[in-house]
């Protein structure tokens, strides 16, 4: 999620870090023939670089472990339920090789993992130490969707930026994009407490009006006037206003949604048969009966699938039901000078 291009293992080919659902940052080494495959960072130990949650591939499940916490940090550090999804290659340190700093979906945390090795050997460390901002560990509101970093004031030091999550689908409130101005040095940053960029959003509106959960952002002068301007990928929520209807769509709607309810009813039947046929078989025996079933009944449940997007897609106009989607949305940064910049509109 959220990929940075740079050169990982200093030998002069741009490569991709990238945190991802599973919990761990991923690199993608970048070659004279093209892209590697993505392959785990681990720390210095050879171990996979987690926070706390994260997917077990020899189990094949969701697991969790408080090894990596730093001493005294226990489960109120890193609230035993931390989990990456974001991460940024940065020198830490000034010392001419990079560190990973890494985001929280689960809180609003960063964390930094200092490179012990050599910037074309990196060895990483074996605890996540939480960064500060004011003093205070960074705690971005909505949860962190992704890690930037950005020389916002053109001081020479990178300032951090951190995009929010939110809530990716209820009502509850959407995501933010928060800056943390960098005022310490190059081998040793510190970080002041944040800008608000992108206010958390409140949803509610009945259109498209801005990016509300999920916020991406990076970086860039757009129109050329020696500030920075900032690009956000986001989900847009939205209610349409209700539609006012005549007697005979009112009656077409009831038909829609009862023929709509029918649909649903079969494809369930079908699923529930499944889920019975493969109780009590092991992984590989309901794997492969399931499979058999499936296939034996694809052509069905794609026709269902079609029959029911056909009226769905009738009955929304009529009744508009809560929209998600995502856009790209340009913030232009309406400061006096680089030197000082104000909020993006």
């Amino acid at each position: 999620m959220s990929p940075q291009f740079v050169d990982f293992d200093s030998d002069g080919q741009l490569d991709i870090v990238a945190g991802i659902f599973d919990g761990s940052p991923h690199l993608v080494r970048g070659t004279e023939q093209g892209w590697g495959k993505p392959e785990q960072i681990f720390d210095r130990n050879g171990e996979r670089i987690v926070l706390n949650a994260f997917w077990n591939f020899d189990t094949k499940k969701w697991d969790s472990t408080n090894k990596f916490d730093a001493k005294g940090q226990g489960k109120k550090g890193s609230d035993g339920e931390g989990q990456i999804t974001s991460a940024v290659a940065f020198d830490w340190d000034g010392d001419g090789d990079l560190d990973l700093l890494l985001g929280d979906y689960r809180s609003g945390k960063v964390f930094r993992r200092l490179n012990e090795g050599t910037a074309q050997k990196p060895a990483f460390s074996l605890v996540n130490e939480l960064v500060h901002a004011a003093g205070q560990p960074i705690d971005v509101p909505g949860k962190v969707a992704t890690l930037r970093l950005v020389d916002w004031n053109k001081d020479g030091l990178l300032d951090l930026a951190c995009g929010s999550m939110g809530d990716p689908y209820g009502e509850g409130d959407g995501g933010g994009v928060f800056l943390f101005l960098n005022t310490g040095s190059q081998q040793a940053p510190t970080f002041a407490a944040p800008m608000t960029l992108v206010e958390c959003s409140k949803k509610g509106a009945t259109e498209p009006t801005r990016p509300d959960s999920g916020l991406y952002m990076d970086f860039g002068d757009h129109d050329s006037d020696g500030d920075f301007d900032m690009v956000v990928g986001g989900y847009s929520h939205w209610q349409p206003a209700a539609v006012v209807l005549t007697a005979a769509q009112e009656a077409r709607v009831e038909q829609l949604k009862a023929e709509i309810a029918l649909l649903s009813k079969d494809m369930t039947a079908i699923h529930e048969a499944m889920s019975k046929a493969t109780a009590g078989l092991d992984e590989a025996a309901a794997t492969k009966k399931r499979d058999e079933m499936y296939a034996a009944r694809k052509d069905e449940l794609s026709g269902i699938g079609k029959k029911r997007q056909t009226l769905q897609q009738e009955l929304d106009p009529l009744v508009p039901g809560a929209k998600r989607v995502s856009y790209v949305w340009l913030y232009e940064n309406v400061g006096a000078s680089a030197k000082a910049p104000a909020s993006p509109r």
